[in-house]
């Protein structure tokens, strides 16, 4: 299976569960509120405001990592181009590349810190999602109709919970880190399918070149205008 078609899967169940989860908050305001549901709904917007922080200190990390790189690359060809002869430069040049790569290091490990974190922030998330979902369900007064789809939901949420988990495993760690980099910067939607030759997401037109490549190319491709992940099925 291809990577875009992991991240689609990975997106189509993310999206599922996040109507879902949306839909018990609001069948738990519905059918009354306490104090209870009041805290977990002011936890709730602390640990999305961690993760957005988190996942702007992520972007932060992989941008220096990227440009130390580039500052490696560079020294390396000039070191071995040949065009320097001095025996002191070619030392200084050396050197200058030895503390590039040890500053690589410590910025990679920020990097890996960094991806941790958002990990952390996220299964916080969820956590305050379910405390919230059950401090609704707590509070319910007994609306039969609400009460019977809450019931259903959260059966299709636990569900969906497994099925991530599967869905999850079959993304690679680079990949599954551009997910959770677009789903914070785009709505929670990181994975846009080419709908008429179009961004399911945004609605922008793709070249033919673009659409092409969506369609047969084993890389990933995105929209140029909302920079989403493409995918064709």
């Amino acid at each position: 299976m291809s990577r875009a078609f992991n991240l689609y899967r990975l997106q189509q169940v993310d999206t599922q569960l996040d109507r879902l989860r949306a839909r018990l908050v609001e069948i738990g305001g519905l059918l009354g509120e306490d104090a209870a549901v009041q805290t977990a709904r002011e936890a709730l917007t602390r640990a999305e405001t961690d993760l957005n922080a988190a996942g702007s200190s992520l972007h932060s990390a992989e941008r220096m990592t990227r440009d130390q790189r580039i500052k490696i690359e560079q020294t390396e060809n000039t070191l071995y181009s040949g065009k320097v002869a001095n025996p002191k430069e070619l030392q200084d040049l050396q050197m200058e590349l030895a503390a590039h790569k040890r500053y690589l290091d410590t910025l990679e490990e920020r990097q890996l810190e960094a991806m941790l974190a958002v990990e952390e922030a996220e299964s916080g998330l969820n956590a305050v999602s379910k405390t919230l979902e059950q401090a609704a369900a707590d509070s319910i007064a007994g609306d039969a109709a609400l009460t019977g789809e809450q019931s259903r939901i959260k059966s299709d949420v636990a569900r969906l919970e497994s099925e991530r988990g599967v869905a999850n495993n079959a993304v690679t760690a680079e990949d599954r880190e551009l997910y959770h980099r677009l789903r914070i910067k785009r709505g929670g939607v990181a994975v846009a399918s080419a709908v008429n030759r179009s961004c399911g997401a945004c609605g922008t037109s793709l070249n033919a070149a673009l659409y092409h490549a969506v369609r047969t190319s084993t890389q990933l491709m995105f929209c140029d205008t909302c920079g989403r992940v493409l995918y064709v099925g």
